[in-house]
């Protein structure tokens, strides 16, 4: 378990340094009174290096025999719940683009996953699937993958 968070740990700064490095390349900072390209991921990568940093030190300075991989079933069963719901999504995408994606993923993840009760699971999806379609459809102007298939034309 130790040598798996640590390579974790290096992965993820490794990864981090070179969107750093190509953050910078781009521009990182403001110009003309608004941000370069590379800012945000910069920023980003910058937050994810501090993070990695961090686990790193909690790894080593922990006792390597206090903490196995998983304890029980339970501990795997849960990480292919998240695994099964991430990949569903990916392919949901594909056939019926990002919006109604998001909605199905929300609504399945807090429900039976997150064990929440109905109310809040509809509520969840709907905010955060119309929120996104508002979000970056209207008011940042970006497009995001469209399915194969409608099924909700609003998100067209």
């Amino acid at each position: 378990m130790r040598r798996a968070e640590i390579l974790t740990a290096l992965g993820f700064l490794a990864f981090a340094i070179a969107v750093m490095v190509q953050g910078r390349s781009v521009g990182s900072g403001w110009s003309g009174g608004q941000p370069q390209p590379g800012m945000l991921p910069f920023r980003l990568a910058l937050l994810l290096a501090i993070c990695s940093a961090v686990v790193m030190g909690q790894v080593l300075r922990s006792d390597p025999s206090v903490h196995a991989f998983f304890e029980n079933r339970t501990g795997l069963v849960s990480v292919l719940k998240v695994a099964a719901t991430g990949i569903a999504m990916l392919a949901l995408t594909y056939v019926v683009g990002f919006y109604t994606a998001t909605l199905v993923y929300v609504l399945v993840y807090t429900r039976f996953v997150g064990k929440h009760h109905w109310p809040v699971a509809i509520a969840l999806s709907l905010a955060i699937s119309f929120g996104s379609f508002y979000l970056f459809e209207r008011v940042l102007a970006i497009l995001l993958p469209r399915g194969m298939y409608t099924i909700i034309p609003f998100f067209g």
